[in-house]
């Protein structure tokens, strides 16, 4: 018999797209029924070329106050789900860079996300939960489901 070891360290990987609760759910869900610790961590990108430059303050100035605005939500985040024991950290680079710093300090056994990306490999399990753009309509499965049990109903004798 095959045996799995628990988690010890759990990281969900927000990204404020409309999955954050998601996320944040299964994962407290996942850390609670380990006993893990469980981490908050939302990735930001600085692009300076996206809002014209850094005006009147420094591209350190300008990342310090982008952290400490995604923490405010993370932290929100931890309380909407009554994740308090959740530890929340915004990081703002390169966001392979900075899920990369995150791993080497933090050293989760599981990270779930929502999305596939290529960074997210490592020594550590990944759960994507994905949301299905179909999902939105009652799901593409359900509708196929609902059309073969309608299609072939059993003949009344």
């Amino acid at each position: 018999m095959h045996e799995t070891t628990a988690y010890q360290r759990v990281l969900a990987l927000i990204n404020f797209d409309g999955s954050d609760e998601k996320i944040a759910r299964k994962a407290l869900l996942l850390a609670r029924m380990n006993r893990a610790q469980l981490l908050f961590l939302h990735l930001v990108e600085m692009e300076a070329a996206l809002d014209g430059g850094f005006p009147a303050s420094s591209p350190q100035t300008e990342a310090a106050a982008l952290e400490t605005a995604a923490r405010y939500r993370l932290d929100f985040l931890a309380a909407q789900v009554g994740a308090d024991e959740a530890e929340c950290v915004a990081c703002c680079a390169p966001i392979r860079q900075a899920f990369r710093q995150q791993l080497h300090a933090w050293g989760p056994d599981l990270v779930v996300s929502a999305h596939d990306h290529a960074f997210l490999n490592g020594a550590h399990d990944v759960l994507i939960l994905g949301c299905n753009r179909q999902s939105r309509d009652g799901g593409l499965i359900a509708r196929l489901m609902a059309w073969v049990s309608s299609s072939f109903q059993p003949a009344v004798l």
